[in-house]
């Protein structure tokens, strides 16, 4: 197919590997290693693929659709931009650039889109829908809202023009937006939003309301603070459609309701509305969305089996009582799921349910973890030439695994058959999974930074992503183009620990188990005499985990502060007190770090990327504090 005239190649922001997986998928030094799963998963033929790199360049491709066009049109979170990529070229044409997108660490910014059916039919309807976060408030203390919008398509311009907010108010925050935007066959939107992260990590005593249904008096108003954690059905002017569930007496935009950070949302072809979500630290979930139904979190994680999670409810917690407090007193609430009562209702599967003896945190880190973060969902059906060994599934692409899971369904959609099986693994965060409609060629976007499993090498985790910012395309049907084959299996937990893992490997600001870190052994201590490269090579892969997803690998991020050549660096007080207690949407390590561990950080950012600053201490920190 020739590329269009009008799309013009984009300059790369990020580097580039050419028109071959060869980075990804060839093995490097060292045994390799593969995602921790809890249980044994099957890995597909990935000899039925060729494999390229399909475009560059991206900053955090979030959602992709398929258009009219024969394009591919995707949203990229970090840029605030609506960009059509050519399927065959990789070429990229900008269509919108919002100037009011608010970008924050990492959940914040342009995500969901959705394209009108009748999109460049000449049946006047050619409207694009989107999904982002605008902040309401000023750059120091900040108060972000979500929107959705709908633009038109100028096909004279080749732009999206004539913006029209259909909703605006909507509750976000640093963590958790979702942000799905999907065009339901009833000729309805439908939007999917988080938790924002509420009763956990830097947002511990902040209400959770994913079950907290608003009043009439609310919707009245248009208070939409409870939509937190609700998925939404919506009239194409962004109305309440009259047909939409009456919840305890009220009717809303909202569909259904106890999700904590459901960002996969997507129609199957019998009209089945799937949905997949972030579980805390096991039970991420693949549900089936029915009107009015009630999901469970935060009561619930998974299925209603009081394993491995019990809800404590921080905001109603006495102040004076800190999270690491082992037991907890009375008087802070606590529930098995067991006591909660109401009738919700059950995921077709978990990814994955395990038992309270599973030694969460202690093998690599959340990325090893019983979760895979799925981060879209996309029913298939392989009809007669398509990609057979996929027929009648769900594809679920994930974060932590950049893995594609193929989830096998019953013949009527509603069941899930069986565990899944991985495809398509490299060394990526997967944002998005997009199957021409026409052939059998898959696209999957991949994020520009954050951590994820380590598939060559000696470790298991790694913040080095070999494709950040890419579409990646893989072709069924013409084998033998990559080295796919060579990628290893997921292994179980029993096969990670008996290869030497260490239980003291450094974690993320938030263990989505508990917000803590896990018992490492005693410090050393850093000290006013010694040596600043020994310190910051130590601090390095600190960073890695534990601040790169937001101030990037070098040091250099549009969603965070620019730390390289960063002049404030030379101050040990500063230095100190804002790894210790955050700045606006930097989070407090204070209570998740050590004295060494935050020391550590400190002197490697001090010393890297043009910085020239010496030693942070134990003693510095100290004084922090």
């Amino acid at each position: 197919m020739t590329s269009p005239s009008f799309l013009r190649p984009r300059a790369a922001t990020g580097g580039v590997l050419g028109g071959t997986l060869v980075a990804a998928l060839a093995l490097g030094a060292g045994m390799a290693s593969a995602q921790v799963t809890p249980v044994e998963i099957e890995t597909g033929d990935n000899g039925l693929f060729s494999s390229r790199v399909l475009a560059v360049g991206l900053d955090n491709p979030w959602a992709m659709r398929w258009g009219p066009d024969d394009m591919i049109w995707l949203t990229e979170r970090t840029a605030g931009e609506v960009t059509r990529v050519d399927p065959t070229s990789g070429e990229q044409q900008v269509l919108l650039t919002l100037d009011d997108v608010y970008t924050g660490p990492q959940h914040e910014g342009l995500l969901g889109l959705a394209l009108h059916p009748e999109l460049m039919q000449d049946t006047g309807n050619d409207y694009v829908y989107i999904g982002y976060t605008v902040n309401n408030g000023s750059a120091d203390e900040p108060d972000p809202a979500a929107q959705i919008v709908r633009f038109t398509y100028d096909p004279d311009l080749q732009q999206l023009v004539d913006k029209t907010i259909l909703v605006e108010g909507m509750p976000a925050g640093n963590d958790h937006n979702a942000g799905r935007v999907v065009f339901g066959p009833d000729d309805k939107l439908y939007y999917s939003i988080g938790e924002q992260g509420h009763n956990f990590g830097r947002n511990l005593r902040k209400p959770n309301l994913a079950l907290v249904l608003p009043t009439s008096e609310e919707i009245e108003a248009q208070n939409w603070r409870t939509y937190s954690g609700k998925i939404l059905r919506l009239n194409l002017d962004g109305s309440i459609p009259e047909d939409n569930p009456e919840i305890e007496g009220v009717r809303s935009h909202i569909y259904s309701y106890g999700h904590r950070n459901p960002q996969g949302l997507a129609f199957g072809e019998n009209g089945t509305l799937y949905e997949s979500e972030h579980g805390p630290a096991t039970d991420d979930e693949l549900n089936v969305i029915e009107a009015g139904g009630n999901y469970g979190w935060p009561r619930i994680a998974g299925r209603q089996d009081n394993e491995n999670y019990v809800y404590i409810n921080w905001s109603e917690a006495p102040e004076d009582v800190d999270q690491n407090t082992d037991p907890l007193p009375d008087s802070v609430p606590q529930f098995e799921e067991d006591s909660y009562e109401q009738d919700t209702i059950p995921p077709l599967a978990t990814y994955f349910t395990v038992a309270d003896d599973y030694p969460i945190g202690e093998i690599c880190g959340y990325i090893c973890d019983p979760t895979i973060a799925p981060s879209s969902v996309l029913p298939y059906q392989a009809g007669e030439n398509g990609i057979a060994e996929w027929d009648n599934s769900v594809l679920l692409p994930t974060l932590k695994h950049g893995t594609l899971y193929v989830q096998q369904l019953s013949e009527d959609g509603l069941q899930a058959e069986g565990d899944p099986v991985a495809w398509l693994s490299t060394q990526n965060r997967y944002r998005d999974v997009l199957v021409a409609p026409d052939d059998n060629r898959v696209f999957i976007a991949t994020d520009a930074f954050g951590s994820a499993a380590q598939k060559f090498g000696d470790g298991l985790n790694t913040s080095i992503l070999h494709n950040p910012g890419s579409i990646l395309l893989f072709t069924y049907g013409e084998g033998g183009g990559s080295d796919m084959s060579a990628t290893p299996a997921p292994q179980t937990v029993d096969e990670a620990r008996a290869g030497g893992v260490s239980d003291d490997t450094p974690q993320e600001f938030e263990d989505p188990n508990t917000g803590k870190v896990a018992d490492a052994e005693p410090d050393v201590g850093v000290t006013a005499s010694d040596d600043v490269t020994e310190v910051a090579a130590r601090g390095a892969p600190l960073y890695a985990q534990t601040c790169a997803t937001c101030h990037g690998p070098n040091g250099e991020n549009a969603s965070a502060a620019v730390l390289a050549e960063n002049e404030k660096l030379g101050s040990v007080d500063y230095v100190a007190s804002t790894l210790v207690h955050g700045f606006g949407y930097m989070p407090a390590f204070g209570s998740q770090l050590t004295d060494t561990e935050i020391a550590e950080i400190g002197t490697y950012i001090r010393n890297s990327w043009g910085n020239d600053h010496g030693l942070l201490t134990d003693e510095d920190v100290a004084q922090a504090r």
